[in-house]
Protein backbone atom coordinates (compact mmCIF):
# COMPACT_ATOMS: atom_id res chain seq x y z
CA UNK A 1 0.00 0.00 0.00
CA UNK A 2 0.80 3.42 -0.73
CA UNK A 3 0.57 5.71 2.40
CA UNK A 4 1.20 9.11 0.43
CA UNK A 5 -1.67 7.86 -2.04
CA UNK A 6 -3.48 6.58 0.89
CA UNK A 7 -3.39 10.30 2.74
CA UNK A 8 -4.18 12.04 0.06
CA UNK A 9 -7.53 10.31 -1.19
CA UNK A 10 -8.48 10.93 2.48
CA UNK A 11 -7.82 14.93 2.07
CA UNK A 12 -9.79 14.61 -1.49
CA UNK A 13 -12.81 12.13 0.27
CA UNK A 14 -12.97 15.19 3.44
CA UNK A 15 -13.52 18.07 0.85
CA UNK A 16 -15.71 16.15 -1.66
CA UNK A 17 -18.30 15.45 1.58
CA UNK A 18 -17.62 18.55 2.99
CA UNK A 19 -18.60 20.47 -0.19
CA UNK A 20 -21.65 18.06 -0.23
CA UNK A 21 -22.30 18.99 3.51
CA UNK A 22 -21.91 22.82 3.82
CA UNK A 23 -23.89 23.15 0.19
CA UNK A 24 -26.92 24.81 1.90
CA UNK A 25 -25.01 27.18 3.95
CA UNK A 26 -24.17 30.24 1.56
CA UNK A 27 -21.06 31.50 4.15
CA UNK A 28 -20.23 27.27 4.36
CA UNK A 29 -20.16 26.39 0.88
CA UNK A 30 -17.82 29.76 -0.35
CA UNK A 31 -14.96 28.80 2.18
CA UNK A 32 -15.14 25.13 1.37
CA UNK A 33 -15.35 25.77 -2.62
CA UNK A 34 -12.23 28.13 -1.94
CA UNK A 35 -10.36 25.51 0.38
CA UNK A 36 -10.93 22.99 -2.36
CA UNK A 37 -9.46 25.30 -4.79
CA UNK A 38 -6.83 25.82 -2.64
CA UNK A 39 -6.39 21.95 -1.98
CA UNK A 40 -5.61 21.28 -5.62
CA UNK A 41 -3.03 23.48 -5.54
CA UNK A 42 -1.37 21.19 -2.70
CA UNK A 43 -1.74 18.25 -3.79
CA UNK A 44 0.15 19.71 -7.38
CA UNK A 45 2.58 21.34 -5.08
CA UNK A 46 3.63 17.95 -3.08
CA UNK A 47 2.79 15.54 -6.59
CA UNK A 48 5.90 18.18 -7.96
CA UNK A 49 7.97 17.55 -4.75
CA UNK A 50 7.18 13.72 -5.00
CA UNK A 51 9.17 14.13 -8.97
CA UNK A 52 12.00 15.08 -7.33
CA UNK A 53 12.15 12.48 -4.68
CA UNK A 54 10.74 13.93 -2.01
CA UNK A 55 7.52 12.98 0.01
CA UNK A 56 5.55 15.40 1.49
CA UNK A 57 2.29 14.54 3.42
CA UNK A 58 -1.25 16.09 2.95
CA UNK A 59 -1.23 16.75 6.68
CA UNK A 60 0.55 17.11 9.93
CA UNK A 61 -0.30 16.86 13.57
CA UNK A 62 1.39 19.45 15.79
CA UNK A 63 1.03 19.39 19.54
CA UNK A 64 1.42 23.26 20.38
CA UNK A 65 0.33 22.96 23.73
CA UNK A 66 2.22 20.88 26.56
CA UNK A 67 -0.82 21.79 29.13
CA UNK A 68 -4.07 20.41 30.04
CA UNK A 69 -6.58 21.32 32.46
CA UNK A 70 -7.90 18.12 32.78
CA UNK A 71 -6.41 14.31 33.81
CA UNK A 72 -8.69 12.13 31.54
CA UNK A 73 -8.39 8.45 32.24
CA UNK A 74 -5.68 7.00 29.78
CA UNK A 75 -4.67 10.09 27.55
CA UNK A 76 -1.98 9.50 25.41
CA UNK A 77 -0.36 12.51 26.08
CA UNK A 78 -0.03 12.32 30.11
CA UNK A 79 1.08 9.04 29.04
CA UNK A 80 3.73 9.76 27.63
CA UNK A 81 4.69 12.68 29.86
CA UNK A 82 4.04 15.12 26.68
CA UNK A 83 1.70 16.72 29.23
CA UNK A 84 1.96 18.23 32.25
CA UNK A 85 0.15 20.59 34.27
CA UNK A 86 2.61 23.65 33.66
CA UNK A 87 4.02 24.96 30.65
CA UNK A 88 7.41 23.46 29.75
CA UNK A 89 9.84 26.28 28.88
CA UNK A 90 10.54 24.91 25.56
CA UNK A 91 7.29 25.37 23.61
CA UNK A 92 7.83 27.13 20.56
CA UNK A 93 6.20 30.61 20.66
CA UNK A 94 2.86 32.06 18.59
CA UNK A 95 6.01 33.39 15.84
CA UNK A 96 7.44 29.82 14.90
CA UNK A 97 4.24 27.65 14.44
CA UNK A 98 3.40 30.72 12.02
CA UNK A 99 6.41 30.26 10.02
CA UNK A 100 5.58 26.52 10.48
CA UNK A 101 2.44 26.73 9.25
CA UNK A 102 3.50 28.88 6.26
CA UNK A 103 6.70 26.62 5.04
CA UNK A 104 3.88 23.48 5.36
CA UNK A 105 1.74 25.78 2.63
CA UNK A 106 4.52 26.10 0.66
CA UNK A 107 5.08 22.66 0.56
CA UNK A 108 1.77 21.55 -0.09
CA UNK A 109 0.19 20.55 3.21
CA UNK A 110 -3.46 21.73 3.52
CA UNK A 111 -4.21 19.92 6.75
CA UNK A 112 -3.09 20.33 10.15
CA UNK A 113 -4.60 19.20 13.28
CA UNK A 114 -3.68 21.31 16.48
CA UNK A 115 -3.38 18.65 19.32
CA UNK A 116 -1.98 19.19 22.63
CA UNK A 117 -2.69 18.91 25.78
CA UNK A 118 -4.99 21.25 25.16
CA UNK A 119 -4.68 23.80 22.30
CA UNK A 120 -7.08 25.66 23.39
CA UNK A 121 -4.40 26.83 25.90
CA UNK A 122 -2.30 28.25 22.92
CA UNK A 123 -4.98 31.27 22.03
CA UNK A 124 -1.73 33.01 20.39
CA UNK A 125 -0.96 29.97 18.22
CA UNK A 126 -4.90 29.70 16.98
CA UNK A 127 -4.51 33.09 16.35
CA UNK A 128 -1.89 32.61 13.61
CA UNK A 129 -3.33 29.23 12.31
CA UNK A 130 -6.32 31.39 11.64
CA UNK A 131 -4.49 33.59 9.25
CA UNK A 132 -3.73 30.40 7.13
CA UNK A 133 -6.53 30.55 5.29
CA UNK A 134 -5.25 27.63 2.54
CA UNK A 135 -5.06 25.59 5.39
CA UNK A 136 -7.64 23.48 7.35
CA UNK A 137 -6.88 23.01 11.11
CA UNK A 138 -9.23 20.91 12.93
CA UNK A 139 -8.44 21.26 16.58
CA UNK A 140 -8.76 18.53 18.91
CA UNK A 141 -10.38 20.06 21.95
CA UNK A 142 -11.83 18.66 25.21
CA UNK A 143 -14.37 21.57 25.00
CA UNK A 144 -14.39 23.69 28.61
CA UNK A 145 -12.86 26.44 26.85
CA UNK A 146 -14.63 27.51 23.87
CA UNK A 147 -16.04 31.09 25.08
CA UNK A 148 -17.07 33.87 23.54
CA UNK A 149 -13.01 34.52 22.12
CA UNK A 150 -12.73 30.75 20.29
CA UNK A 151 -16.41 31.10 19.21
CA UNK A 152 -15.35 34.19 17.16
CA UNK A 153 -12.69 33.30 16.16
CA UNK A 154 -14.00 29.96 14.63
CA UNK A 155 -16.87 32.03 13.37
CA UNK A 156 -14.70 34.52 11.22
CA UNK A 157 -12.20 32.10 10.23
CA UNK A 158 -13.88 28.85 8.57
CA UNK A 159 -10.65 26.93 8.47
CA UNK A 160 -10.54 26.86 12.19
CA UNK A 161 -12.67 23.57 13.09
CA UNK A 162 -12.99 22.47 16.84
CA UNK A 163 -13.72 18.85 17.26
CA UNK A 164 -14.77 18.03 21.03
CA UNK A 165 -13.98 15.31 22.46
CA UNK A 166 -16.61 12.77 24.66
CA UNK A 167 -17.13 9.63 24.96
CA UNK A 168 -21.00 9.50 24.78
CA UNK A 169 -23.28 10.42 27.44
CA UNK A 170 -22.68 12.35 30.57
CA UNK A 171 -21.86 9.68 32.73
CA UNK A 172 -19.24 7.80 30.62
CA UNK A 173 -17.69 11.46 29.50
CA UNK A 174 -17.28 12.60 33.30
CA UNK A 175 -16.02 8.93 33.95
CA UNK A 176 -13.16 9.66 31.86
CA UNK A 177 -12.83 13.40 31.90
CA UNK A 178 -14.26 14.40 35.43
CA UNK A 179 -17.39 15.39 37.61
CA UNK A 180 -19.21 17.89 35.45
CA UNK A 181 -17.27 18.09 32.49
CA UNK A 182 -20.22 16.49 29.92
CA UNK A 183 -22.61 19.36 31.12
CA UNK A 184 -18.99 22.00 30.64
CA UNK A 185 -19.05 21.14 26.87
CA UNK A 186 -22.68 19.92 25.56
Amino acid sequence: MNIQSYMTRGVVRVVSDSLRATSQNPVEADFMRSFAYASRIASKKRKRSEKNGEHIPPFLIASIASTCNLHCAGCYSRANNACCDSDRPDLLQAQEWDRIFTEADELGISFILLAGGEPLMRYDVIKQAATHGSILFPVFTNGTFLQEKYLNLFDENRNLIPIISIEGDEKTTDARRGEGVFKIVT
